[in-house]
């Protein structure tokens, strides 16, 4: 069973441990509008077969000054989706980018049976 609360302790576990390049990052919020919009842009993915990244500016709305996004679709915990996203650069800094104080994360299966990840970070001022 798909638990959302591992998945942020999981993205937190990673932050607190740094990178080669810099030192370890304070922990990520939950926040419960990204939650919602990671939620239901995971459920859009999964209904669609689709992996798509959403828009950038639809969480900038939400109240945050900055906004960042993880996607990712086929692992099947949340280590492995973790696992996947630290092994990509692009994925590890969002995951490492210190600019983020929040995120929401999301997942849903598709008619086949695929699970759909979606994380979003953000910063509130």
């Amino acid at each position: 069973m798909i638990n959302i609360t591992k998945l942020i302790n999981l993205h937190n576990k990673a932050r607190s441990k740094g990178t080669m390049f810099s030192g370890p990052k304070d922990p990520l919020t939950e926040d419960k509008q990204l939650s919602r919009f990671a939620q239901k842009w995971a459920e859009f993915m999964a209904s669609s077969e689709k992996l798509q990244h959403s828009s950038m500016s639809s969480i900038l709305d939400l109240g945050f000054s900055r906004s960042g996004e993880n996607i990712a679709y086929g692992q099947r915990s949340e280590e492995q989706v973790m696992k996947t996203w630290l092994k990509s650069y692009g994925h590890k800094r969002n995951i490492m980018n210190s600019s983020f104080t929040h995120i929401g994360c999301g997942f849903a299966y598709s008619k086949k049976g695929t699970i759909y990840w979606c994380v979003c970070f953000g910063r509130k001022d």
